[in-house]
Formats: C-alpha cells, structure tokens, sequence
C-alpha cells in the first residue's frame, strides 16, 4: 500500500498526489490518501474536483497527535508504516523513484508513507498522459467555458504572479521582472494576449496597469475559483511565471503543447530546453522593463450589466465579469463574491456558499448590514449549528436576534449571549512557539471568539533555530522556522493572519511582554475595550501576579499542546491551575471550590487519533465542532 499525505495548497496536493500516483502504478499497489490539512485554515483538500480515480481517503488530524517530530503520526499508523520524503528517491533512466526491492528489504512487512515535497517532476513524468486526463474537471466550469471563448484567434500568454508567502520571503521574482517578460513575450508573438492569474490581484493592477492585451482573470469563487483559473491558465499557450509558484509549474506541465514558451527569472539551473523555457536574467529585466510602459486603471465597473438578471443568466455575467476584471475594485468585489454566494445557497450548495461568507468575512473583514445573520441562516442549513451561533451572537450586537435554534436543549444556555452584548477583550498566549503553518488550539480558540465581536490579541513566541541532529527532514524544518518567523513579524505589523485570511487582531511578541510583564499587560489591556481575560497556558504569562481574570486551558489531551506537558513542568502547571478563575480540561476528574471548570465534550472529537479513519471527501471548514463548543463555552463562563 502507498499513502500519501495530501496538504498544502492546490497544486502541491497535485504534486503529492502525482507523485504517489507513479510509485503505486510502479509498484503495483493500492494508492490511499491521508488528506487531513494539518490544522492549517488557509488549507482544504480539492483533488476530488478532479477525475481522481476511486481511491481510499483516511485522516489522521495532527492537531491530536502533534508532538517534538516532524512527523507526527498516529500510534497505530507509525506500527505499520514507514514515512519516507523525497530523499529516498534514486535515478532510474530519466524518472525518479524508489526501488521497491530496496524498501521491502528495509523495511519488511510495513507499508510506505509518503509525505514531504515531492516537487520534481521526474517523479511522475513517466504517467503524464495519465496525470493530464486525471487532472481535469469533474464537473464543467461556466467560467473556464467563457475562457476558452476568449482564448480564440489569440496567441494566450498565462501569467502567473505569486504574492502571498513569497513576498514575505523576499521571492516573489518583482513586479519588473513581469513587465519585462510581457515586453519579451511582445516582441516573440505579435498577436499575444495576457491573461494575468494572481493570489493579489490588487497589488497586480495597481503595479502592472492596464493596456489593451493585458487581461486580469478573477473567477471570485474562493477555493472552487483557484481551480477553475488553474485549468484556464493550464489552457493558455505559453507563459509567464513565478519561479518557485507549482500552482504556475504545473499549469505549464500539464499543458501538452510542445510549442509552448515559459519565461522565469534568473538562470537555467533545471537543465530545461531553452526552447521550452526562456530564462530573462537580471541585466535582460532592467533592460525590458524600461520599454514597458504602464498606465493606470480606473476602476469603474458598471452594476446596471447585473440588473434584471437572475439565476444562470446572473451567473454567466458574473463569469463575463470575472474574465475582464480590471475595472473591479476591491469593494466592488466583495459585493460580486456575495452574490456568487446567494446563488449557490439558492441552488442549495451551501457548502460553497459557506466557504465564500467565510472568505467575506475573514479576509475582508465585511460588514453589510444582516450580512452576519445571513451567514448564520446558510450555516444552519448546511449543518454547522454551533459556527451559526457565533454568527448570530455577532449579529446580535445591532439587533435582537430570534433563531428556532436557541429552543434545542442543547443549545438554550447561548440565549444568554445573544441578551448580553458586553463584549470582551480576551489575551490569547500559548506554550508553544508561532507556526504559520499549523493553526494551534490557543490561536483557533482566539479567532472564534473574534468571530462572536469580541476584541482579541494574541501573543506569540518564534520559532527554535535548534533542531535535533537525527530529525528527519531537518532542512525542512529549518525553511519552516524562517518563514514563520518571518510571518510573525509581519503580524506584529498588521495583525493577525494565515495565508489568504486576514483577521486583524494585535499581535505582541512573547519576549517583549517579558521586559515588564504587568506593565505590558496592563498597556494592552489599556488600548482596548472590555474587560481583559487572559486565555491560555503559558506560565511566565498565566501567573498570580496578574490583575485579570483567567481561563487556564490545561494539558489534557489530545489537543495539541499536550505532548508539552513535561516540558512545562509540574510545578508551573500546578501555580496556573492555583491562579485560574476558569479552567477548561478534558479530565473529567477534576474539580475545586470556587472555581468554574469547563470540560471538553469529547463526544464531539472525531475520534480520529484513535485510529484510521475512512471519510468519501474533505469538507473545506476553519472551525470544527469541538473548537466551537469550547469557545461558546468559554464565553458564557465570562460573561
């Protein structure tokens, strides 16, 4: 059997699967897929939106099975298999793979799993015809049908401009290194168009401008959108790209053409034909750049092109919109990507409609009048009863809220948050460093009950530069503490994020609080509204001395922190159950005078990190159940 962790975006998920795709046809064996996204928000699984061939899917969530390694499995998944990352790779001819007399003979009787980067396509070239067919649409897309509409009679020239990640890196390859590559591109085929594709297209149409070839492609459809404009710029003709982005690497492999160009920056170090690829060097974009001439967008999309229309007549003006978006403001497309989400809760897809409320409301921060009951209204249909109490909790600071929800047994006690719209300012600080790519208990915690209006700051620890000498994959995690340090800094700058969510809430560095722990504290507490309640677990934090009231979130298993119980020490966790007002514990045992104790419903927990799994398809969600209850449960305890 092969496994395959499947995480990250879109198409590293490609890659991954790609990869453990050629190795089971090589092998001859069962291909199944752990598509658990680690914790991360910005993450969901997506392969299912294309013709994937029927395979076992399995989950084994990190968050109850985190620990000091890199990777962390499950007890009884690490009894039978053997992780392996692309090191255990050799030559074979022009392919990579893994010999599988070799694993057999080391490991004996154990199954391969494989999880790591996976990014070279040696690995998989050998199954491209496959890979290509695999690798499109289940369902057609109105908005790639329009592309295609576009696309004709043109030389289609994708390009690929990665922002987020990158640019706090300092990789993103520069704005003129894509006017350069369009100069280039000019002079190669007259007759070129430019589709642009990027993750901020804001910052695309502010820096790039307008001109009669440029086109700027936004299917505004949240992660249904990225696929879509995946397979549009999978069906351009040549390309522009950012040198490290697979999302822009894989459109150009997939893309059968054996007349296509692709410009990158910097030097050939792929040993790729230069007649495939076109490498513009530093000396060749200072030069190119020069003869771009850029001329500002005004942005004025007229509203009177959506009146009248409804239903698929509404939804194909959409995508007409969405494939000439250049004239669309920030602003304007928020209200577009509501109105994709009432269709889809029209149609009854409330997932989809879900997930783009979620996006209004995390990356833009929007706040339309009954925009939050609205929301709440979908999430009920679709299921997510504790998620749609948040939202009417929100909604509930305009207006009095009346919701049949509130008469199930269950759920009664949350009248009495709707009733008090005091809202509070909660200090979120865990034990454990920051990871960009990992949302840990402590931080989901904090972004629920920035969801219900309350005020939140986080304070936040970086990353160990020290890593054990044998940890497998040490470079990775060497990457891992760069990049999240480096997304800390910009947090302390901006407020709170994970990838393409932007939540806003201050962020305060771990050692600073430390210089003058009461005196910092207290300023905090000074710059916001509501009574201050310090939420967490860490003990130079979480002690006596502090004048706030305190929810002491213990050690229980099995959320993610509980592996660190030693290494905080019995004593510390002692002095903060001591100095708790609240303490949340998933052990059932506890209890103490005069202290309120919130316990874990762990028949809310999936279960998962008992054992495997099997699950037909990933439900793209930031808050899960028991997350939701535990932060409704700590709202009604501060009231």
């Amino acid at each position: 059997m092969v496994i395959a962790k499947i995480n990250s975006g879109l198409c590293n998920q490609m890659y991954f699967y790609a990869t453990a795709y050629a190795l089971a046809m090589e092998w001859g064996q069962e291909l199944v897929l752990d598509i658990d996204m680690d914790g991360n928000s910005e993450w969901t699984y997506l392969l299912d939106e294309f013709q994937i061939p029927p395979c076992r899917k399995i989950s084994y969530p990190l968050r109850y099975n985190a620990g000091k390694e890199y990777f962390s499995l499950a007890p009884c998944l690490k009894e039978r298999v053997a992780v392996i990352d692309e090191s255990y790779f050799e030559q074979a001819g022009e392919y990579l793979t893994i010999p599988k007399e070799k694993f057999v003979s080391e490991f004996p009787g154990k199954d391969i799993y494989l999880k790591g980067t996976f990014l070279k396509r040696q690995m998989f070239t050998k199954y491209l015809p496959e890979l290509r067919q695999i690798f499109t649409l289940k369902t057609p897309s109105l908005f790639v049908q329009e592309f295609e509409k576009r696309t004709q009679g043109r030389t289609a020239v994708g390009v690929h401009v990665r922002k987020q990640g990158f640019a706090v890196l300092g990789d993103d390859n520069g704005i003129d290194f894509f006017m350069a590559a369009i100069v280039y591109m000019r002079q190669r085929y007259e007759n070129a168009r430019f589709f642009i594709f990027s993750d901020d297209l804001c910052y695309v149409k502010e820096h790039l401008g307008t001109a009669d070839d440029i086109v700027y492609v936004d299917a505004m459809n949240g992660y249904w959108g990225d696929i879509e404009e995946f397979v549009c710029l999978v069906k351009c003709h040549h390309y522009i790209l950012t040198r490290r982005s697979t999302y822009g690497r894989m459109a150009e492999i997939l893309n059968p053409s054996g007349k296509k160009t692709a410009v990158l920056y910097g030097k050939n170090t792929w040993n790729d034909s230069e007649e495939r690829f076109k490498f513009l060097l530093p000396e060749d974009v200072q030069r190119l750049a020069g003869m771009f001439e850029k001329h500002p967008i005004a942005h004025h999309m007229d509203r009177k092109v959506l009146a009248g229309k409804a239903g698929n007549e509404r939804k194909q003006e959409l995508a007409v919109i969405g494939l000439d978006s250049g004239a669309i403001s920030r602003e304007e497309r928020k209200s577009l990507v509501f109105e994709k989400a009432k269709l889809y809760a029209e149609d009854g897809k409330y997932g989809q409609a879900v997930h783009l409320c979620r996006l209004l409301e995390n990356q833009y921060g929007f706040e339309r009048e009954g925009f939050h009951e609205y929301f709440g209204d979908i999430l009920c249909k679709y299921g997510k009863s504790r998620e749609a109490i948040v939202e009417y909790i929100r909604a509930s600071e305009r207006k009095e809220i009346q919701k049949s929800i509130f008469h199930e047994d269950r759920f009664v006690p949350y009248q009495q948050l709707l009733k008090n719209n005091e809202r509070k300012h909660y200090i979120v600080v865990q034990f454990g460093a920051y990871s960009s790519q990992y949302v840990a208990q402590m931080e989901m915690l904090g972004l629920i009950l920035g969801a219900m209006g309350h005020q939140v700051s986080f304070i936040l620890k970086k990353g160990s530069s020290e890593f054990p000498e044998k940890m497998l994959n040490k470079t990775m995690m060497e990457w891992n503490r760069r990049i999240n340090n480096k997304w800390m800094g910009l947090m302390l700058e901006q407020g709170f994020s994970v990838g393409r969510f932007y939540y806003g809430h201050k962020c305060y560095a771990y050692d600073d609080i430390l210089e003058d722990k009461l005196g910092k504290l207290k300023q905090i507490a000074k710059g916001h509204a509501g009574e201050p309640i310090i939420v967490g677990r860490d003990p130079e934090v979480f002690s006596g001395n502090i004048p706030f009231r305190k929810v002491f979130v213990d050690f229980s298993p099995p959320f993610d922190e509980a592996y660190l119980k030693d290494e905080v020490g019995k004593k510390n966790i002692c002095d903060m159950y001591n100095s708790a007002d609240i303490v949340l514990t998933g052990d059932r045992e506890y209890s103490r005078y005069g202290q309120q104790v919130i316990y874990i419903d762990e028949t809310l927990l999936d279960g998962a990190w008992d054992g495997e799994k099997e699950i037909p398809c990933y439900e793209p969600t930031l808050y899960t159940e028991d997350y939701l209850d535990i932060a409704l449960k700590i709202a009604l305890a501060t009231l």
